[in-house]
């Protein structure tokens, strides 16, 4: 939310309250942790039961158990007059209450913070991918599909390393003036 240059941000927790279903399904006291800088327009989001919300793990808790079986807590707000500051304070907050409750493990949320960023397979996922995918021939079409999409995977790569020096020739040109 904008207020004459003036950007707000939270960070929430809904946390499932012990009903008779939530306690028959493990999931009484999990919590989900999020944030928004429009209140309003993220708990209009969260009361539609049929609006995609933060990931998989809250979007089915979400339709399987109606607004009034969660509570809902600000752990953290601010204003901030930069929206960049905000969203890294936000942003790391967000991550910081993510591991505290262990909300990822022990909760809805599928990742750290900032949707799926920093989710990767582990190892021994990735080495029963590899052995999965072992002697599999791919086809020409497959091989070419491969090849494009580490053509593009390369130039985006390269867009944003120009355009990150380019930021940082801006900000070294202003912090001479």
């Amino acid at each position: 939310m904008k207020k004459k240059g003036i950007y707000y941000g939270e960070v929430y927790k809904y946390t499932l309250k012990a009903t008779e279903k939530s306690i028959a399904n493990c999931d009484a006291g999990k919590c989900y942790i999020g944030q928004t800088g429009n209140t309003k327009k993220r708990q209009g989001d969260w009361d539609n039961q049929n609006s995609c919300y933060g990931g998989p793990k809250i979007n089915r808790a979400k339709k399987e158990y109606p607004p009034e079986d969660w509570d809902r807590e600000v752990l953290f707000s601010g204003f901030y007059m930069k929206e960049s500051t905000r969203k890294k304070k936000i942003d790391a907050m967000e991550t910081a209450m993510i591991r505290k409750y262990d909300s990822v493990n022990n909760g809805f949320n599928t990742s750290y913070g900032r949707g799926m960023k920093g989710l990767h397979h582990s190892k021994a996922s990735r080495q029963k991918i590899s052995q999965a995918l072992r002697g599999v021939k791919k086809s020409e079409a497959h091989k070419k599909a491969m090849s494009e999409g580490k053509k593009k995977a390369k130039q985006r790569r390269l867009r944003q390393e120009r355009k990150l020096q380019r930021q940082q020739q801006q900000q070294s040109l202003n912090s001479a003036a």
